[in-house]
């Protein structure tokens, strides 16, 4: 009986896992070069194994040289030839026809698969973000081949990791409730930006990971492990910052200042560390502070015309979605709905007044799920109002996992006289989020079926 009890507390987990394992199989075949932001973050991480001397590791995927001409591989005609950036990419050459431009210093050249035909890509290190992320695309290209499916592993295992992550704070959260654990599964399986931001290479699913991770350490008890897991969640890409802030909100309120000042600077060395190589690549930490201050400094101001912008309010009713891919449709619409109901939720339960009418106890180390999301939010906003105006869908994914958990906590811990309103708003929130993806869920079964 037992182990039926454990078989039937875990089976929908199993259920989520297998789906999500098979969208992962039959969608990679049809993303077969870069995707999205892949471009950047890719070509980055390639720069940097050739520029460590480790290069050599995935020349089986081909070489790019530069400028071309001159720098032109002896009895080889190029693969691809990239006329408007003199480049040339060579699909099989041996090291013998390369000799020659190895040691010539006006030539630039870089093993691997193709770079996508932008200008100075093959010097491209993708300094307006940190690297702790791309170190994993690095490891992985390294272990695994220098190819599409190979920059994504990380990705996909990190998603997998937090569906897991989901359910079993969810399991902890409710006491057990296999219904709010399942629905909170099913709600991040659901959410467009996870389902299809997490399985391709981008910064996103990294930060959308530690994040989760800070929220489950500190959910546990463990504050100074959370404040390094905020440390790499900001060391994968900046917007981690959120996440720190609220946990040093967090142990301000529950400690005093100092403890908060503690997490925040645990969190900044732990952000520092995976930058060194980077620091001694742009040439000491001189360049390395410049090139930061003009980014963080460029993260304030507007793009120019191109992908569709969107504003933290639209994420919350999904107009304005960014397109990673058209065929398949890989849209970041995030769950709309449950965004709204959630963050609802979060003030709820955060407002002093409002959840003593509403909500039974809820400790500190709870109320770090709506703060996070609740902070990540708002700093969204901060950018936006300080002049980044050309905000992107996608950025949701720092704080998509965090949804579904604030839902099983408000209903968790809703009063009886309001806890059919609170559970009914809940799958009210997440039926709408999963209904206005039908187009682009049928269209997605056609094209990977």
């Amino acid at each position: 009986m037992a182990k039926l009890n454990s078989l039937w507390r875990w089976l929908p987990l199993v259920v989520v896992l297998v789906v999500f394992t098979l969208y992962l199989v039959a969608i990679q075949p049809h993303l077969n070069s870069y995707t999205s932001d892949e471009i950047w973050y890719v070509s980055a991480a390639r720069n940097f194994i050739n520029e460590v001397g480790l290069g050599r590791y995935i020349a089986g995927y081909g070489v790019t040289v530069a400028p071309s001409p001159p720098c032109n591989v002896t009895g080889a005609s190029p693969t691809i030839y990239y006329k408007d950036y003199l480049m040339a990419w060579y699909s099989n050459v041996t090291y013998t026809q390369l000799r020659n431009l190895l040691d010539n210093s006006s030539c630039i050249v870089r093993f691997g698969y193709y770079y996508p035909d932008k200008q100075s890509i093959v010097t491209y290190l993708n300094i307006e973000h940190p690297w702790f992320g791309k170190f994993f695309m690095v490891l992985s290209m390294l272990l695994l081949g220098d190819k599409p499916v190979s920059w994504r592993v990380p990705s996909m295992v990190l998603s997998v990791l937090m569906l897991i992550l989901v359910y079993y704070i969810a399991l902890r959260i409710s006491n057990g409730n296999v219904a709010y654990a399942s629905l909170a599964a099913v709600a991040l399986l659901m959410d467009a930006t996870f389902r299809d931001v997490g399985i391709i290479a981008l910064l996103d699913v990294y930060v959308g990971f530690f994040t989760l991770l800070t929220v489950y350490l500190y959910f546990t008890g463990r504050y100074t492990s959370s404040a390094i897991a905020g440390g790499l969640a900001v060391a994968s890409k900046y917007p981690g910052a959120f996440t720190v802030f609220s946990g040093a909100y967090l142990e301000t309120y529950r400690r005093n200042g100092i403890w908060g000042l503690a997490y925040l600077a645990i969190a900044f060395i732990v952000f520092i560390i995976p930058q060194l190589p980077i620091v001694y690549l742009v040439g000491g930490i001189h360049n390395y502070i410049s090139d930061v201050f003009f980014y963080l400094k460029w993260f304030t101001e507007p793009r120019p015309p191109g992908p569709v912008a969107s504003n933290p309010l639209d994420w919350l009713i999904g107009i304005d979605s960014f397109v990673n891919n058209v065929t398949p449709p890989l849209y970041a619409m995030g769950l709309p709905g449950a965004y709204l109901v959630a963050l609802a939720y979060s003030v709820m339960l955060i407002e002093p007044h409002v959840k003593g009418r509403l909500f039974n106890e809820v400790n500190i180390n709870e109320l770090s799920i709506p703060v996070t999301l609740l902070t990540i939010w708002l700093g969204f906003w901060l950018i936006y109002f300080l002049g980044d105006t050309t905000l992107y869908s996608y950025y949701t994914m720092q704080f998509a996992a965090l949804v579904p958990l604030t839902l099983v906590l408000a209903m968790s811990r809703a009063k009886p006289k309001v806890k059919i309103w609170i559970i009914l708003g809940a799958i009210a929130g997440v039926a709408y989020g999963i209904s206005i993806q039908w187009r682009i869920l049928h269209s997605l079964i056609i094209t990977i079926a």
